[in-house]
């Protein structure tokens, strides 16, 4: 997954925030009008302070929001989601996570717009954690929650037909499926969000 993720922050230099005559690389949905990555900002900060306390020494901060199946049939239904607020990482993992983590939320959110990456975002929560139940017990994070905006950008720049990054959107959604059967959580929010991603795509404007 770390593979992936660092290959959509290569995107970042490969033009994602290229301007060309004052307009975006990826053209935003019709009626966006989203500068300031607003949602991306707060899931981010919430999920930093979270993950900061745990590291400063909250050590029972994780074991109650973590992925927990034993927990989740009794009814603590809130391990869905709530294991994106703690990144039990090393520090250096944290850091890169969230850079890459800011750089593919604030690109979905400019082009589908702040309601449109919050669902995606819990979409993919949903799904990267659902799943991890199963697969990744007794963990968390954030990544699988931003998987779901990747995989809608990765399918949106392949049916808006934006070239320049077809070969990024190929290897997003190769890698998704390779993940999905080695059962790693990642590749599910991916693939959930690339579904979803079909449905956002620009269409053409009626004469």
């Amino acid at each position: 997954m770390a593979a992936i993720l660092a290959r959509s922050a290569q995107a970042h230099d490969f033009g994602i925030y290229h301007r060309e005559m004052g307009e975006m690389a990826l053209p935003a949905l019709p009626g966006v009008r989203s500068r300031v990555p607003i949602g991306t900002i707060v899931v981010l900060a919430c999920w930093a302070v979270c993950t900061a306390l745990y590291h400063l020494g909250a050590t029972g901060l994780f074991p109650a929001v973590r992925r927990d199946p034993e927990s989740l049939m009794a009814g603590q239904v809130w391990r869905l989601v709530s294991p994106v607020l703690v990144q039990p990482d090393p520090w250096s993992v944290v850091i890169g996570l969230g850079v890459t983590a800011a750089l593919v939320g604030t690109v979905a959110e400019r082009t589908f717009g702040t309601g449109r990456f919050l669902g995606l975002f819990a979409l993919g929560a949903l799904a990267g954690h659902g799943i991890g139940e199963l697969w990744q017990p007794y963990s968390g994070g954030i990544s699988v929650a931003f998987c779901g905006p990747l995989g809608a950008l990765a399918v949106y720049v392949l049916m808006a037909r934006i070239r320049r990054f077809y070969l990024t959107a190929a290897i997003v959604l190769v890698g998704a499926v390779v993940l999905s059967a080695i059962t790693d959580i990642h590749g599910p929010p991916i693939l959930a969000g690339a579904v979803v991603g079909f449905f956002l795509r620009p269409r053409p404007r009626r004469p």
